[in-house]
């Protein structure tokens, strides 16, 4: 099964990533994107475009520091 492409032109400034990842999560990404009826591309834009970022500016499910004994400085 050939996964959906998005029409030519549709990207702007398109680029490949070059990262190298386990190969049963990206198998998995590949299989969520196809159940969605979409490139693995273009679900990787369509997360990213979509993603909740809270007060840190991360995900809320990114690990978070360890903060303990450290006083909060205000940014200006």
């Amino acid at each position: 099964m050939s996964s959906p492409r998005r029409p030519r032109g549709s990207v702007n400034d398109p680029i490949a990533l070059g990262w190298k990842v386990q190969r049963e999560n990206k198998e998995f990404f590949t299989d969520l994107a196809a159940k969605a009826g979409l490139s693995g591309a273009a679900m990787f834009d369509l997360m990213i475009e979509n993603i909740e970022l809270d007060k840190r500016g991360l995900p809320s499910w990114a690990p978070q520091k360890d903060d303990e004994g450290k006083l909060p400085i205000d940014k200006p």
